[in-house]
């Protein structure tokens, strides 16, 4: 049976009305003065009454004109009750006895009480729009808190991270780049094989699944470390949204400049096995002399060319869109409400390999996904990704010394080329550290040593070496102590002395003197810090530093021949290591 519209109008104003306004007087005059209609107003609908029926009701409906309870759609029932002054002054979201129906008026619309459906809203969790489409998904009222801002700490921790475990893979599977980095000077080829980048053409002469299936998965892992690292863009999943696509658009940026830095910066192929630095032949394993290769049939290269720089960003973005969505429309569906079978967490994880590179560099599942895992999924103690701090981890940050100083006794406990000996109290020297803590894992550490005792091979006994550096500690505190290691790349200077002679050659005489040896170096430290309070420890640190040597063979003089031609140093190096105690106490502040 259809009502009249009017009546259906009235119904539900009065529905409404009673859902926000139930239960005091107070509330019926307010809901009277904002009704412009003045037969609405003063009408019986709400007009409160103080009356009762034998069964404890009044019924107003007999009153309505046109009175739609006849046909049971709409009924206004009032139990008298004893006034409470406190209810006026209490918010109808607030009472705690909301299930109390036996007092104030009540509503009842087609057999439903209006009473019983208010209950249930007010205690319903708020529900919140998830990032696809129109799904609806149940979250608690969130607390205030700090928006999370972008984390570019871990942006680029990550991607030389990631740098970091390119290279030693390409260093592990390629003599010729474990050659070149353990013979030749750094630097020097750097700059050379710089100069030499071929931007005149496409292709660098790699193989198709290097250059369109492996960089590209070099572009999308890129791609991902910069998405799990955006509030906003890690939680999105494709959708035609623009959250969606600026995220993926500044991946792609990333990955342009990743890709860029892979190719020629010194932590990169330009400066890890010197690409375009010297050359070699297309499609032939020949060595020097190459007799089977024939100028202008065969080609060579010196593995440059646009390729990369464009195929990287551009294909991985690609990569990055197809992956999200076989993990929308396949993984989400083969997974479905049940997130703990494991496996469609296998089967997620083998379908985005990308994504599950990127979860590994930041230490998380291969499975993980933050829409997931973050609220409202993520309560389980333990779970999420947490780029965003804790209130343990801010007041952490809080209360780090950032600064300290060590100053410490140094010795050679396995002896030196000038004094052998196992054990031994060799070397000995002292001197300075400087740490800054950057965050409680990571600090910036600076040292400089002089100790007896040149560390180069043939040294005279009475020499003294100066060794500097700069570099990282790594570091995990405990309660009473606290765990580093430290990384320091620098320089070694071998101070030797020369005794006075004559110059046979040039008949003259040379007084006492002293030369200065320059040697590149990299020392490296295991230390623990035993504190006494919260501003002095006692360091023991046990190391090496390994020094470079410039030895007296050289390569044949470059450039050579084609294919094989070279602007690589003809210099040799050769390395040598030196085993180092040192101790002393530390203060911080």
């Amino acid at each position: 049976m259809r009502l009249p519209p009017a009546r259906v109008f009235i119904g539900w104003l009065a529905l409404i009305l009673a859902a926000h306004l139930q239960g005091s007087p107070a509330h019926f005059a307010q809901a009277q003065a904002l009704i412009p209609d003045e037969p609405l107003r003063t009408g019986p609908i709400l007009q409160p009454s103080t009356g009762l029926t034998t069964n404890g009701f009044v019924d107003h409906s007999a009153g309505l004109p046109n009175d739609p309870s006849a046909n049971g759609y709409f009924t206004i029932r009032q139990q008298s009750a004893p006034y409470d002054s406190l209810r006026l002054l209490t918010p109808n979201l607030d009472i705690e006895d909301d299930d109390d129906f036996s007092s104030g008026t009540e509503f009842i619309f087609n057999g439903i009480r209006v009473s019983e459906v208010r209950h249930v809203y007010q205690h319903s969790p708020i529900r919140k729009h998830s990032s696809h489409e129109n799904d609806l998904s149940l979250e608690p009222a969130p607390e205030e808190q700090q928006p999370e801002h972008y984390h570019w700490s871990g942006l680029i921790a990550q991607s030389f991270f990631f740098n970091g475990i390119e290279s030693t893979f390409r260093i592990a599977s390629d003599d010729q780049i474990r050659y070149l980095l353990a013979t030749k000077p750094f630097w020097h080829d750097y700059w050379a094989s710089m100069k030499q980048f071929n931007m005149r053409r496409w292709n660098d002469g790699d193989e198709f699944l290097v250059n369109y299936v492996g960089h590209p998965m070099q572009g999308s892992v890129s791609s991902y470390i910069e998405i799990q690292n955006d509030p906003v863009g890690r939680k999105q999943e494709i959708s035609a949204t623009s959250e969606y696509w600026m995220s993926r658009f500044k991946g792609f940026l990333w990955a342009t400049a990743y890709s860029t830095h892979s190719e020629i910066s010194p932590l990169g192929e330009a400066g890890i096995g010197n690409e375009g630095g010297w050359t070699y032949p297309i499609d032939a394993d020949c060595h020097r002399p190459c007799t089977t290769f024939k100028p202008g049939v065969n080609k060579y290269t010196n593995n440059t060319g646009w390729v990369d720089f464009i195929i990287t960003p551009t294909v991985g973005s690609l990569w990055v869109l197809a992956e999200d969505t076989i993990d929308r429309y396949i993984s989400d569906r083969i997974q479905g409400d049940d997130t703990s079978r494991i496996f469609p967490k296998i089967l997620r994880g083998t379908l985005n390999p990308s994504r599950t590179m990127a979860n590994f560099i930041r230490l998380k599942k291969p499975w993980y996904r933050d829409f997931q895992e973050d609220e409202p999924y993520g309560r389980r103690p333990g779970s999420g990704i947490h780029m965003l701090p804790s209130d343990e981890e801010i007041e952490q940050n809080r209360q780090i010394q950032r600064f300290s100083f060590s100053a410490h006794f140094r010795t050679v406990p396995v002896g030196s080329d000038s004094e052998g000996c196992v054990l031994c109290n060799a070397g000995r020297g002292a001197g300075l550290e400087a740490d800054y803590a950057i965050t409680p894992w990571i600090s910036a550490s600076v040292s400089i040593d002089r100790q007896q005792v040149s560390l180069g091979k043939g040294a005279l006994e009475d020499g003294t070496t100066l060794t500097s550096g700069f570099g990282v500690r790594l570091v995990h505190d405990r309660p009473h102590n606290t765990f580093s290691l430290s990384l320091r790349p620098g320089l070694v200077v071998d101070e030797i002395p020369v005794r006075a002679h004559v110059d046979t050659v040039k008949d003259t005489y040379i007084p006492n003197g002293q030369l200065n040896v320059v040697h590149q170096a990299v020392t490296t430290l295991l230390a623990n810090d035993y504190k006494i309070n919260r501003t002095v420890a006692l360091r023991s640190a046990f190391g090496a530093t390994i020094v470079r040597y410039r030895t007296a063979r050289k390569d044949p003089a470059f450039v050579g021949k084609i294919p094989y031609l070279s602007w690589l140093s003809p210099d040799s190096y050769t390395n040598h290591a030196t085993w180092i105690w040192q101790g002393g106490p530390v203060f911080r502040f």
